[in-house]
């Protein structure tokens, strides 16, 4: 069977519209891909034959490590999330980010934002340089994942390991996951007020949010993680070089 299948770049001007996007992109390929019947092909024909994934699928049980790119040293991070079982969607797609939210709020409840930011840029403020997305992974965490009866989803994780290029706003609360700077519980940022503005460069690193009925983080050291804060619920941005700009 011969397939036809072309490369294409997201552009993402509406980054929290992203799940939908990403459907619509993969619609998008598909429709312009070409199918052929089977057919024998010979030896030169398959020697020929060069291959790209759209999208991989990845399982980590308990005693696997999930992995979340590398820390300050260049060491590969890899920790465990606090499910029995996480399943890891990873999309084929380099995503560009240009986006300004006047106003960015997430997670209402007992009278307060999960995420409350305003003035929120992804990319530069000219719109010359986008946030960039190299690789796009959807996690899903599970507890009793074998078992259909007692089968239950802890958190969805949506973001990149790989993020470069810059945002900043004005942080009114954030429910965040970084590393040392403000945090608490090991890089645990619970709805806390920050100190304002905030300006933040990355250099091909994690940025992801996290949509959490129970999740475990561990802040970045030595590969396999220093501490962890069990059990966090809300949505979280996990963003672990929060500090690396201002």
């Amino acid at each position: 069977m011969k397939i036809n299948c072309r490369q294409i770049m997201a552009r993402f001007f509406y980054p929290f519209n992203v799940v939908v996007v990403l459907l619509v992109c993969v619609t998008i390929l598909f429709s312009f891909s070409k199918s052929y019947a089977p057919t024998k092909m010979s030896d030169a024909e398959l020697s020929d034959i060069e291959g790209q994934a759209i999208f991989s699928i990845n399982y980590y049980s308990a005693s696997s490590a999930v992995p979340f790119g590398s820390d300050f040293s260049g060491t590969a991070y890899n920790f465990w999330t606090g499910s029995q079982s996480v399943v890891r969607l990873m999309l084929g797609i380099d995503a560009e980010l240009n986006g300004h939210f006047q106003s960015f709020k997430m997670g209402y409840y007992n009278g307060g934002w999960d995420q409350d930011t305003t003035n929120y840029f992804w990319g530069t403020t000219n719109r010359a340089t986008p946030l960039k997305w190299t690789g796009v992974f959807v996690d899903f965490g599970f507890d009793n994942y074998s078992n259909s009866g007692t089968r239950q989803l802890n958190y969805i994780e949506l973001g990149t390991i790989s993020a470069s290029g810059h945002i900043e706003g004005t942080i009114c609360t954030i429910n965040g996951l970084v590393y040392g700077g403000t945090g608490t519980n090991e890089g645990v940022m619970l709805r806390q007020t920050a100190a304002g503005f905030r300006s933040i460069n990355f250099n091909n690193e994690v940025m992801s949010f996290v949509f959490a009925a129970k999740y475990r983080y561990q802040t970045p050291s030595g590969g396999g993680g220093v501490g962890g804060t069990n059990n966090l619920q809300g949505i979280f941005i996990k963003i672990p070089y929060y500090n690396a700009d201002s």
